[in-house]
């Protein structure tokens, strides 16, 4: 099972990237964004959405214009590719980004900034690591951050084993800063083969031949 992903600062992106990319958010995308009334917040949930669109057509070589990203009634984000359906999933803080992508199992996936760490839930401290789990788990089953919080999310051997019997890989995501923690989260059935994708590198010769 391989399971690409990408990491972006986005303060690193091209001049001109959203401008120049906005053409492939779907109409509801762009009313869903529209309604954020922070410029800056709606600027970076846009770059999101774009980014996993190239984290896709990058993965699975197709045209990230016909991507297309949408929500199961499971929960689970997905994107319909002239390859398949894959599964996707992507988070985002202030001026970073994350995604992930594969055609095999569910996945989730988060990122904190450790300088914002520990918190305390409900009496609890929460170290970044364990945040991120939290939240990827969230996002693979669907059940929401409530529930996710109410799991153990201390790993053995890297797995995570729910109230409902089901087990989960923690795979933490190379590549960022110091002051940032990514964690992926699948299915424990498989260690996963983790590629991860230089969107930036295939980001500037894009804009720069527009």
């Amino acid at each position: 099972m391989t399971i690409y992903t990408g990491f972006v600062q986005l303060t690193d992106l091209p001049d001109g990237f959203l401008e120049l990319n906005s053409n492939i958010l779907t109409e509801q995308e762009r009313i869903y964004s529209g309604a954020m009334t922070d410029w800056l917040q709606q600027s970076e949930w846009r770059c999101g959405r774009i980014l996993l669109r190239y984290l896709v057509g990058d993965a699975y070589a197709v045209q990230r214009e016909s991507i297309v990203i949408h929500t199961l009634s499971s929960g689970q984000m997905v994107a319909e590719t002239p390859a398949g359906q894959v599964y996707v999933s992507h988070a985002r803080i202030p001026g970073v980004w994350v995604g992930a992508t594969t055609d095999a199992y569910p996945i989730g996936v988060d990122l904190v900034n450790k300088d914002d760490f520990p918190v305390d839930i409900d009496g609890n401290k929460r170290s970044a690591e364990d945040w991120a789990r939290v939240e990827a788990l969230a996002k693979l089953t669907s059940k929401g951050l409530a529930w996710a919080l109410t799991t153990a999310c201390y790993p053995m051997d890297g797995l995570i084993t729910t109230p409902d019997g089901n087990r989960f890989r923690a795979v933490n995501i190379d590549g960022t800063p110091d002051h940032i923690h990514a964690t992926l989260l699948t299915t424990a059935e498989k260690v996963p083969n983790v590629v991860a994708v230089d969107l930036l590198a295939n980001l500037l010769p894009d804009v720069h031949n527009n």
